[in-house]
């Protein structure tokens, strides 16, 4: 099922939820060659430009396409777990970043990762957490929608991902 075409066409916020089994090596742009821990990550990011969360969306979930964000370097060789959306048109970006990266067990495993253009001080826009921490992020996101991956194949040009909606425990903030 191809969730991403539900996916409102408005413009809002969402996090995209990685899981890494071993660490990663990346080139991110100027920041250079960095190492992800294994755990979980955590990216936010905004859509509010043409096409919105949906287009915002089907691009991150492309394994080929021009690198132009930092979170392009990861999507390119990872495909998200879940994400989490906020379609409501309203700037909380740098509010669910900030959100995220005070919660017990979170780190910055790359300063400066997502937030070059960021004007309210975030340390980064990807926030990791251990292997074994599990944050309950519906709580303390209060997102409008919840995606989550069931499946996930991937060859060296073909990404494949099974995507279902999840309703999230409570309404949008």
């Amino acid at each position: 099922m191809d969730c991403v075409s539900t996916v409102p066409k408005t413009s809002g916020v969402y996090a995209l939820i990685f899981r890494l089994d071993a660490p990663l090596e990346l080139r991110v742009g100027r920041l250079g060659r960095r190492t992800l821990p294994a755990g979980h990550l955590l990216y936010v990011g905004s859509a509010f430009g043409p096409g919105g969360l949906r287009a915002r969306l089907a691009r991150h979930l492309r394994a080929q396409k021009r690198i132009h964000w930092h979170i392009d370097a990861l999507t390119s060789v990872l495909s998200p777990v879940a994400c989490l959306c906020d379609a409501s048109g309203r700037r909380l970006e740098c509010s669910w970043a900030q959100r995220l990266a005070h919660l017990p067990d979170a780190f910055i495993p790359i300063p400066g990762f997502g937030s070059s253009d960021c004007r309210s001080g975030c340390a980064a826009h990807l926030i990791a957490f251990p292997p074994d921490s599990a944050p309950d992020l519906d709580a303390e996101l209060n997102p409008s929608l919840i995606l989550t991956c069931h499946e996930y194949t991937r060859s060296n040009r073909n990404r494949s991902c099974s995507w279902g909606i999840a309703s999230p425990k409570s309404g949008s903030q």
